[in-house]
């Protein structure tokens, strides 16, 4: 098999907020995963688990949404600041426990600080109100000496967090308030008006950055008719501020009666997971369709101080594997990942990384515990999925450009590949999802190439994991390295089944 690089005609770069991470108070996500308390015997930073925050902060993802999810939608912000935190029932998604609200605001942006990662805060449009909203945007964010900037030092932060990233609704279409698009556009506007700008004059730039509750993304006719009536609605009057539209995708794999495991699979269960990952790629496409068709329908200001919508991001919200059984865990949504969902996650992330052109920022859906996790907790153990590997080995490709690749003979259902390029640095992922075949590849490069790497994560069988007691079981390798290497070298180069390999090729 044959592979041309080359450069792509519109330049696309990776925005690295492609690589978010999505934590809520749902099952073990928060408590043990990431909150053990300052007195735990666990190591911990200020009750903060320190194997999680040295893990994340060697990934460190660009971008981290909180505290939900449902639990956003029942979520009030004072509950979680000071000293007396108000204990409340959590029934989110089958968590059915207390939650003490020990890791609240500050505890959450003091985590983002330590990972190296930028906060996105989902804000309670459900059971909450717009003065809810604003106070807390105050107390995080207000430089001026008044009672809520005061309460917050009082908390021990003298300076405001700057806070640039929130979201504003949460699934609104299903159980962040079954709504209709009418109803919900009618109370984004009302909150994104209410929102303080902390400016210091009326020209001053605005740096915040709101995000409008998308489509439910799995449900093609219900996503269609959501996305046009949002911007149907957004064009009936004068548009409020909207930077980003959320959209909600799960790759789905039930079984009959939630039989479906995430462990317990065949080979069919191996690729129909797969091929539901690829699935993605359309769906991005025609939902970016949608929104410009619909910024294209705005009308024009008719005043100086009117401004008009012009732009608006997708964003992929929340996005994972999800099997049948995780329904039914004690700790609610857990899932053990294997080397499938590092498939799917190497797949998925490199559709993105496709269509950075199209889509600005994603979080993927949960960084411990839950569902898609990249890491596992219980009690003092802790394990790296092979979840967390892809995100690592990817890393290397954020703020990259975006290449063309091409197969110029045959081709393999069974093979994916991406490139970027960083100056003279090129980074290719080849995906080989066929359980039994290796495949043999040609780079086809022009001159010397003056270094050669390659990563690999590769599994003997589709069922292999990272558990407590083996962590180490699968892990991504350097199995390759040579400096000075001809063009004809990179002939035959073999990719193993159930593998994802990152190339580094060092061009003169």
């Amino acid at each position: 098999m044959k592979v041309k690089i080359e450069k792509r005609q519109n330049e696309t770069k990776i925005n690295p907020r492609l690589h978010g991470q999505f934590i809520e108070f749902l099952g073990n996500a928060i408590n043990d995963g990431i909150w053990v308390g300052k007195e735990s015997k666990i190591p911990n930073i200020n009750g903060m688990r320190l194997d999680v925050i040295n893990a994340l902060k060697e990934i460190e993802p660009p971008i981290i949404r909180w505290p939900g999810g449902v639990f956003a939608d029942h979520y009030n912000w004072q509950d979680g600041v000071g000293e007396k935190r108000k204990k409340v029932f959590n029934e989110g998604f089958g968590t059915y426990s207390v939650e003490t609200n020990e890791f609240g605001t500050d505890e959450f942006l003091e985590f983002a600080s330590l990972i190296h990662s930028e906060p996105w805060i989902n804000v309670n449009l459900l059971t909450g109100s717009a003065r809810e909203m604003t106070e807390w945007m105050e107390y995080i964010n207000r430089k001026q000496s008044t009672y809520l900037s005061k309460k917050r030092k009082d908390s021990g932060h003298e300076k405001p967090y700057d806070v640039n990233y929130w979201g504003i609704g949460n699934e609104v279409w299903g159980g962040g308030g079954m709504m209709t698009p009418e109803q919900y556009v009618a109370d984004y506007r009302k909150y994104a008006t209410a929102a303080p700008t902390f400016a210091l004059n009326q020209f001053s730039e605005d740096s915040r950055y709101f995000i409008l509750s998308g489509a439910d993304a799995n449900k093609p006719k219900e996503r269609r008719y959501w996305t046009k009536s949002v911007m149907k609605e957004l064009a009936r009057a004068r548009p409020p501020k909207v930077d980003g539209y959320d959209l909600h995708w799960y790759n789905w794999y039930l079984g009959n009666e939630f039989s479906a495991s995430a462990t317990d699979f065949n080979a069919n269960d191996w690729y129909q997971v797969i091929k539901g990952a690829t699935e993605l790629e359309d769906i991005l496409k025609e939902q970016y369709n949608l929104i410009q068709d619909g910024l294209d329908q705005l009308p024009e200001p008719e005043g100086e101080f009117d401004q008009k919508l012009e732009k608006m991001d997708l964003i992929l919200g929340e996005w994972g594997n999800w099997y049948g059984r995780a329904f039914f865990e004690a700790k609610a949504l857990y899932q053990q990942n294997t080397m499938r969902d590092a498939i799917t996650t190497a797949i998925v992330l490199d559709i993105l990384h496709s269509n950075a052109d199209k889509v600005k920022m994603a979080s993927m859906a949960q960084t411990i515990n839950v569902l898609n996790a990249l890491i596992l907790t219980n009690g003092e153990q802790f394990v790296l999925t092979p979840v967390y590997d892809i995100f690592k080995m990817y890393k290397v490709h954020r703020n990259n450009d975006v290449l063309d690749v091409t197969i110029t003979d045959e081709n393999s259902d069974h093979v994916k590949f991406f490139a970027s390029i960083n100056d003279k640095i090129i980074y290719l992922n080849v995906i080989n999802f066929d359980l039994t075949e290796t495949i043999s590849v040609d780079i086809d490069l022009p001159g010397l190439v003056l270094q050669y790497q390659k990563e690999e994560l590769a599994a003997n069988d589709m069922h292999e994991t990272n558990t407590f007691e083996d962590p180490n079981h699968l892990r991504a390798v350097i199995v390759e390295q040579r400096n000075n290497v001809s063009a004809n070298e990179l002939f035959d180069i073999s990719i193993k089944p159930m593998s994802v390999s990152v190339f580094k090729i060092v061009l003169g």
